[in-house]
Formats: structure tokens, C-alpha cells, sequence
């Protein structure tokens, strides 16, 4: 065999080696990294009844930001999106597309309370440009028709030297050293104008009651008298007065109150859900007005979500003890 032939043969069996030669698997292509994005901070409201579209995008995680924990996640399709939840942040939640492709699905969130949320996921896929992307879902709980304080960003976890100088804490750490409030229960105030034949629920006290630059500071205890587990609902302040003659009801003939809320600046409380004999704490800040009729009373309103139209009354001195 001559030297050419030889090359030739030694040529073609390496073209035929080469590629009868298994070639790797190539990686996932994400396509390059964009930055023309357009970052979204949503805030949303917990309803058992409204699905949310959250849109997503490859290389990026959307952080779902929950009022209660977590108890159970559960994706449409996990091959398409990955959702992750650590014990370590009970009230969040990770998702991200699991590839490059426009895909579709949902995502199913229970908490510890009871409540679902569920949601649309929505991804344009990576070559999508100039997309939304959802950063932040922050879920906010429904909100009562009780006057309350305005709502504002997720305010940064306190330093113990900020709490320590924060009189809305100070006051809740006071109240929640006393041992033995003097509480007041058995039959609850009806906003209806009739008594409540039925025992209330739940039982207050008051506590620290103090001027702070013009506002009033008002310390509270509530304790659960039930033989069932009662949600607390933030606290209220209103005035109220006995009506004038002229507006007695023609049918009863009764005396009427007339009730107006007072707007509250704040408040704190350390807990929320009670069991049956558990006990909560909170502090609540409100402008006094600057006047009252003899016959008219400032109160601190205490209900619980399953008797919202009876709640607890607990009178608070129209001036601060001291000042």
C-alpha cells in the first residue's frame, strides 16, 4: 500500500470516529442577561375569590410577601416554574420560570390561618424585551370598615435602641408587664341601641393612659373569655353623645347615641388570635379633640371579628391623668 492510499484510509477513519462520537448535552440557554426590564413593587389584598397575575421573567425571583405563614405552596406546573418556601421566613415565598420558553401557569398558596390565595403565573420568556416583572408581591389583609392607620411601606425591623425609645413600644412593654389587669366583660355595648343578651366574647382592661405632644396615649389588654379562638381587630377610638329630643325614634321612644370615630395616629399590639383564655396587649394613638359636651364620652373601641356590631366600650378619661 502506497503512502497516499494510507493517508486516505487513516483520513476517513477518523471523519467516521469523530462522528460516530457522542457530543455533549448542550446547557440551557437563557439568552443574555437584559437589563431593560421593568421592576415592579405590587401590594395586593388577600381574597379567597381574586386570582393575581404575577408576571415573571428568566434570571430573575419574585418575592411574595405574605401576612400570615405559610403553611403549603403548590405549583401548576413545576417543570415550567419553581416555587420555594423556607421555615426560616414563614411569610415568604420564592418563585421564578424554570425555562427560557413564554410560559403559563398558577400557583395555589395556603396559610396558617386558613386563607388561600391564588395566583397566574406569567412569563414572556427571556428574549422578551422592555418586559414587567413583578420584584415584590406584598399581600396585605383585607381591610375592616374601622378607621385605621394608613397604610405605608413594610416598615424595617427596630433596633432594640429604636424601640427602646419608640413611646408606642415603651408603652406596649409596660402594659404587657402588668399582671393581673383589672378587666371588664360579661355584657358588651350594642351598636344596635339594644342589650346584648348573649356574654361578650372577649374582655378588656385599660392601662397607661398619657399625653404624648397633644396626642393620647391609651394602654389595653384583651383577653379571650370564650371557649373558642377569636381573631382581635385593631382598635378604635370615637366619641359619642346622647341624641336631641327631636331625634328619639317615634316607635321606641329611646334615647339615641350618636357615635363619630375619632382618626387614629398608630397603635401596636403583640398578638392577634387568641385561644380560649389567651391574653393580648396594645397601645393605640389618636388626636383628643380639643372639646366635649358634659354628657358626651370618649371610648375605646375592642371588638372581635365574629361580633363586629357588638364590640367592647371601655371609657378613657377625656384628659390624661397628670396633665
Amino acid at each position: 500500500m502506497n503512502r497516499s492510499v494510507f493517508h486516505a484510509l487513516a483520513a476517513a477513519a477518523l471523519i467516521a470516529t469523530t462522528a460516530g462520537a457522542q457530543q455533549p448535552t448542550p446547557a440551557p440557554d437563557y439568552g443574555e442577561t437584559r437589563h431593560d426590564v421593568q421592576p415592579m413593587i405590587s401590594e395586593v389584598t388577600v381574597s379567597a375569590s381574586t386570582v393575581t397575575d404575577v408576571h415573571l421573567q428568566p434570571l430573575f425571583t419574585t418575592t411574595i410577601r405574605l401576612p400570615d405563614a405559610v403553611s403549603s405552596v403548590a405549583i401548576g406546573a413545576p417543570t415550567l416554574f419553581s416555587a420555594e418556601h423556607s421555615d426560616q421566613e414563614p411569610k415568604l415565598v420564592y418563585v421564578k420560570p424554570s425555562t427560557a420558553k413564554a410560559s403559563e401557569s398558577n400557583l395555589v398558596i395556603t396559610m396558617e390561618n386558613g386563607e388561600t390565595i391564588s395566583l397566574r403565573l406569567l412569563s414572556d420568556g427571556a428574549s422578551a424585551t422592555h418586559a414587567p416583572v413583578d420584584f415584590i408581591v406584598d399581600y396585605k389583609p383585607q381591610a375592616s370598615f374601622f378607621i385605621g392607620p394608613a397604610d405605608g411601606p413594610p416598615a424595617r425591623p427596630k433596633s432594640n435602641e429604636q424601640k427602646r425609645s419608640d413611646p408606642l413600644d415603651q408603652a406596649l412593654d409596660g402594659q404587657s408587664r402588668v399582671a393581673t389587669p383589672t378587666w371588664r366583660g360579661g355584657i358588651a355595648d350594642s351598636k344596635k341601641g339594644t342589650p346584648v343578651k348573649e356574654p361578650q366574647s372577649i374582655e378588656g382592661a385599660l392601662g397607661e393612659i398619657r399625653d404624648l405632644h397633644g396626642s393620647m396615649l391609651v394602654a389595653y389588654s384583651v383577653r379571650n373569655q370564650s371557649d373558642h379562638w377569636v381573631e382581635v381587630l385593631p382598635p378604635q377610638i370615637e366619641m359619642t353623645s346622647p341624641a336631641a329630643k327631636d331625634q328619639l325614634t317615634k316607635k321606641t321612644k329611646k334615647q339615641v347615641v350618636m357615635a363619630e370615630q375619632v382618626p387614629v395616629a398608630g397603635f401596636r399590639v403583640n398578638g392577634r388570635r387568641l385561644a380560649p383564655g389567651q391574653r393580648m396587649d396594645g397601645v393605640v394613638a389618636f388626636s383628643r379633640p380639643g372639646f366635649k359636651q358634659s354628657q358626651e364620652r370618649l371610648l375605646l373601641q375592642l371588638a372581635s371579628a365574629n361580633s363586629v356590631d357588638e364590640p367592647l366600650l371601655l371609657t378613657v378619661p377625656f384628659v390624661a391623668p397628670g396633665n
